[in-house]
């Protein structure tokens, strides 16, 4: 583990809309779930820029945070790059009626959470959260 120390406040929410996301598949609430998962996702990436920069891009594109990354220094595997493609979408999708390209279900769930989970996981490798 590398000697970077996340901001507590953005763990804090973080872990609570992972928390929330997992709990919202349970209750079969799928776009909530997505939702959810991409805005765990977005501040753990925020919070990795923010404690080796001191500030962070203002995007939803969790695709452009990796690339942040990149530029700093770090390596985030490719795989990461398509668990953030699969992501991105959903924090404007699955809040606007009318505008749903995808059909919510336990699948498209179940995806969201185990690919934040990748992301997440790879946050918590590199820096202590």
């Amino acid at each position: 583990m590398r000697c970077i120390k996340l901001p507590r406040e953005w763990v804090e929410k973080a872990d609570v809309l992972i928390l929330d996301a997992q709990r919202h598949f349970n209750e079969g609430i799928y776009w909530l779930t997505c939702f959810n998962a991409h805005q765990a996702v977005e501040f753990y990436l925020k919070s990795l820029i923010t404690a080796l920069t001191g500030s962070h891009p203002y995007t939803h594109d969790l695709v452009e945070l990796l690339e942040v990354l990149r530029v700093v220094g770090l390596e985030p595997p490719k795989e990461l790059f398509i668990s953030c493609e699969l992501l991105t979408p959903h924090y404007t999708l699955a809040r606007y009626l009318g505008k749903k390209a995808y059909n919510y279900t336990v699948e498209r769930g179940g995806l969201c959470i185990e690919n934040a989970n990748k992301i997440i996981d790879w946050v918590k490798n590199i820096a202590d959260p």
